[in-house]
This record gives C-alpha cells, sequence and structure tokens, in this order.
C-alpha cells in the first residue's frame, strides 16, 4: 500500500487575468484542482500550451511547412510510379527511391504528432 504524502509546503504567486487564462483552460479541460495542475506543470508532468498549439505562429508555420513537404512527396511518388510504368526507370532504382520516399513519410508523421 502506498503511503500517502503530507504536502505542508505553501507557495503562492500572483498572476495577471490574461497571463492566468491559458492556465484556467488548461485547467478545466484536464478536470483537476489548481494545487494538482500546478503541481503537475511544476515537476514536468503536462505542458500548458498542449491545449494552445493550434494558436502558436510557429506550430502554424511549422503545419505549413509539413503540408507543402507532404505535397511534394506525392507528386514526386506519382512521378516515380509513372516513369516505373512508362519504363523509364528500372526496378532496382525504382524501389530504392521509393523506400526513400516511404522513409520520409514516416519520419513526417513522427513529427507531426
Amino acid at each position: 500500500m502506498k503511503k500517502k504524502t503530507n504536502k505542508n509546503v505553501h507557495v503562492t504567486f500572483r498572476l495577471t487575468e490574461e497571463e492566468y487564462a491559458p492556465f484556467d483552460r488548461a485547467i478545466k479541460e484536464l478536470n483537476i484542482s489548481k494545487s494538482e495542475f500546478f503541481r503537475l506543470l511544476t515537476i514536468g508532468k503536462i505542458n500548458t500550451y498542449a491545449s494552445d498549439k493550434r494558436n502558436i505562429p510557429e506550430y502554424k508555420r511549422c503545419l505549413s511547412q509539413l503540408s507543402w513537404a507532404g505535397n511534394n512527396i506525392n507528386q514526386i511518388a506519382h512521378r516515380l510510379n509513372s516513369d516505373y510504368l512508362k519504363g523509364i526507370i528500372s526496378e532496382s532504382l525504382y524501389k530504392k527511391v521509393l523506400n526513400g520516399l516511404i522513409g520520409i513519410r514516416d519520419r513526417l508523421q513522427e513529427i507531426a504528432k
């Protein structure tokens, strides 16, 4: 049985309404107390920006670049398949490039998570 640890150190600080807003949204989304939220935040168990990441300009820029890269990969794959079916490229080159594209796709999917 796990022994209950008494939490007897009290920490207080003040925020403006604007500073507190993202924390308040996260607290409501997670449905936990303020104490539990800030305790988890302090020890690195949660990230307050997870719920707001769509509003971060860098996130939008990264998504745009991932979309652009994905589109280019699709165009390369289409041309590769077309040229292979026409006999323009060899089967060994086709497989080599296709495996490279699959590796790039898999890596982009990992990044996008």
